[in-house]
């Protein structure tokens, strides 16, 4: 394995199951998707420039987890009731509370492209022009929605919160 692919892996894995695991909202699945992920860039490594692995990696991540749920209606039925609430990764520390909990739960019940949105942006803290790229959207949709995805995430707080 070549130091710089290892270093990748080491750099990007949390980010990348992160992004899986909201998208799929099942924590196995999520690392079947991210090593999925990091398959396509050992594959691709020499074709891709060093400066746009992270954007290259989570955008083909997210594309995953896509097909996976597009495969999983067609063969079982959605379970919404699981979130990424109950099970562990790299957000884990957040669950402790009850606002980290319900914030989980509420971010995983975004439809697309909202949870990518605010997942990209919010949770692995990645900048508006890396966000539109891995989403193939310009900036303005990018600042559009995750405008959209926010403010639908403090009308549901107001829902919960007295």
């Amino acid at each position: 394995m070549s130091k710089i692919y290892r270093q990748w892996v080491k750099e990007y894995q949390d980010q990348a199951w992160t992004v899986a695991r909201y998208i799929l909202k099942d924590a196995q699945e999520a690392e079947d998707a991210t090593q999925e992920a990091f398959v396509k860039l050992w594959n691709n490594q020499d074709r891709i420039d060093p400066e746009k692995v992270k954007p290259w990696l989570m955008k083909v991540t997210r594309n995953g987890c896509l097909d996976r749920l597009r495969r999983r209606r067609e063969n079982v039925e959605f379970d919404e009731a699981h979130t990424a609430a109950d099970t562990y990764g790299p957000m884990q520390g957040a669950s402790d509370s009850e606002t980290g909990a319900w914030l989980k739960r509420a971010i995983a019940g975004l439809k697309e492209p909202y949870r990518s949105l605010v997942v990209l942006r919010d949770v692995n803290q990645h900048s508006y022009e890396e966000v539109a790229g891995m989403l193939e959207l310009s900036l303005a949709q990018v600042k559009t929605y995750l405008h959209r995805a926010r403010k639908q995430l403090r009308e549901q707080l107001a829902e919960v919160r007295p």
